[in-house]
């Protein structure tokens, strides 16, 4: 199987995290048919949903 990539025009941001964290989050990436991309932009914003019902965020910040 060929894996190719599709160029994306959405903004790319830079992460530095644990060796032993991000194998962790390719595997249940992996498990959910996800690239890790898009597992932690769901998880972004899962935690923005959340802190805008705690009253942690609004729409104004």
């Amino acid at each position: 199987m060929i894996s190719q990539t599709v160029p994306s025009k959405l903004p790319r941001v830079n992460v530095y995290i644990d060796p032993d964290l991000k194998e962790k989050g390719e595997l249940l990436a992996k498990k959910r048919f996800r690239s890790l991309s898009n597992l932690m932009a769901w998880l972004l914003q899962q935690e923005i949903e959340r802190a805008k019902q705690e009253g942690e965020l609004t729409e104004e910040n």
